[in-house]
Parts: C-alpha cells; structure tokens; sequence
C-alpha cells in the first residue's frame, strides 16, 4: 500500500511538473526556446510595446515598434495580463493591452506559409538605451539647509537680522537606461535666504552622475552627486548700496533619496544630502559707513528634500 502511495505521489509531481512545463515553454531538439500549446498571430498596437525577459516585468528586453506582427502564446497563469513570445530562442512576455490577435484566417494562412515561431530581433525590436531621446525623467523637489555661520553673521552684522536656513526649489532631468544601475543628467536648482531689508539668492547649474545600489518592484534607493555652478547671485541690501555686491556660488553636492512606485510614470521621494559651496566675491562686505566686515567665503550644510518625479518613456 506505501509503495502505491509513493507512486501516486510521484506521479502527482511528474504531472504538475509537466503542466508548468507546458505553461511555459518547451525545448526543441536544437536548445531553442519554442512555445507550448496553441500560438496566434498578433499585431502590435501600441507606439513601443515594452517586452520583458521575466514574467514580474522587472526586466524590459525592449521595444517592439507600432504595427509589427508577432507570434504569442495563451496568457500565464501567473499573471493573465501578460503572454508568451519568442525573441532569439528566449522565453519574453508582451502585456495583452499592447496587442491585437489577427482573425482566424490570417492565422491561417500564416501557418501554410510556415510563419516563424520566434520574431527576428534585429527588425522588430529596439533596445531602449539606443536613443536618448527615451528612458528620461523629471524630478521637482522642495529643499532646506542651513545658512552656515558666515551668511548668519553677515545678517547680523549688516541688519542686525537673523535668519537660519535656506529655502528652494529643484528641477533635476535624468537619463536612466531601464537595466542599469548607473543614471546621469542635470539640476537647475534656486535657494535663497532673506529678510525685509536684505536678501542673498541664487540660481545654480550642474551636471548629475549617479548610482542605484537598491532597487526593486517598491522602491529604489539613489546615491548621486552634482557638480553646481551660480549662473546667477543676487546679495541685496535695502538703502545700503548704490551697486550691490555680486558674488559667484560654485561647490559639488552629495544626495542619497528613497523613490516609491519606480514602475509607475509617476513617482514620489525623499531625501537626505550635503552641499559644500565655495562664495567668490563676497568675502568682504561694507556697511553704511564703508566700514569692512566680514562677508561669505563658504557656505556648508546637510540639506533634506521631498518631491515627485514624471517618467517620459
């Protein structure tokens, strides 16, 4: 009776075995990739319909181009918003709502012409780093950080005003390919500090290198760095100056930022960073009486950020 029981059991794991088997794909005598069970004809009817190498869409192989037929299998049990294609004799899966099936006729036909069971990559697909003009995103974000001991002391010294931090805003453009971890692109950043009779702002500039070392379906974590240079400073002083001073802000900055829905066009994050700036032209400030007081040379401070991000694919 235990050895039937054995037998049963193993034949319950043969057939199950079997029924994934079929689920997903099968091995031709030549190593390739073929699918199982009943294939269609299909028509692409999105502008990029994005193909993925695993069935959890973390892994895009590409895109297939607008109007291209292909050959696809029955939808996954796994996920039943997804079907089976062939790319270069490797299992790839296609979202239903990117495709049309073709009418039983042309099935038909294509099956006495012997249609191939696996697309050429060469024509139909395109990877997506190929252009820059795809896999790019915005981010806007609010930040803070302190205004550091020189830029305090100028304000009282000048106005006899305190201020403690700087406010602003930042665009940040990203050029991220979808299966790497290293992403580059710009910031155009403004921060300011002011009071009712004085204020000291700028516009920055700079480039952007970064790195994810965390990522998946939830959240991504980013580390990247920028290089920042003032296209524009202004350092007003109400009824003091004929000619305010004008400066030159220039430093790098060093973030690190959590980044939710990754695989959403919209996102959401939060962040932590250091700017280190160098202040040029304003290290020596004069008061009313031309009297010299010490202006700012450097400006040093951990920064925090929110913000939302716009993918464009």
């Amino acid at each position: 009776m235990r050895k039937i029981k054995n037998i049963l059991v193993i034949l319950g794991l043969l057939s199950s075995f079997v029924t994934m088997a079929a689920d997903n794909s099968v091995i031709n005598e030549y190593g390739k990739v073929n699918l199982a069970g009943k294939t269609y004809t299909a028509r692409i009817i999105s502008p990029k319909a994005v193909v993925y190498a695993d069935e959890n869409m973390l892994s895009p192989l590409g895109y297939i181009a607008n109007g291209k037929a292909i050959v696809v299998g029955n939808p996954r049990r796994m996920n039943r918003d997804l079907v089976p294609t062939v790319i270069y004799g490797r299992l790839a899966f296609i979202e239903i709502k990117d495709i049309r099936y073709e009418d039983t006729a042309d099935e038909e036909y294509n099956a006495r012409r012997g249609a191939p069971r696996e697309h050429n990559f060469d024509i139909t697909i395109q990877k997506p780093e190929e252009r820059l003009s795809e896999n790019n995103s915005v981010f806007f974000s609010l930040h803070t950080y302190g205004a550091g001991d020189e830029v305090k002391n100028a304000f009282v010294n000048i106005q006899d005003a305190e201020v403690t931090n700087f406010s602003g805003f930042q665009f940040q453009f990203i050029h991220r390919k979808p299966q790497s971890r290293f992403f580059w692109g710009a910031n155009f950043d403004y921060s300011g500090v002011s009071t009712a009779d004085m204020k000291f702002n700028y516009f920055m500039f700079g480039p952007v290198f970064g790195f994810t070392p965390i990522r998946n379906p939830l959240f991504f974590i980013d580390v990247y760095g920028s290089l920042d240079l003032s296209v524009n400073t202004e350092f007003d002083i109400a009824n003091n100056y004929e000619n305010e001073p004008s400066g030159f802000v220039w430093g790098p900055q060093l973030n690190a930022r959590i980044m939710f829905f990754p695989q959403a066009k919209y996102h959401v994050f939060g962040g932590v960073g250091l700017r280190k700036y160098s202040v040029s032209n304003l290290e020596v400030l004069k008061d009313l009486n031309d009297n010299e007081i010490d202006g700012i040379k450097s400006i040093t401070s951990a920064q925090v950020f929110i913000g939302v991000g716009m993918e464009f694919r």
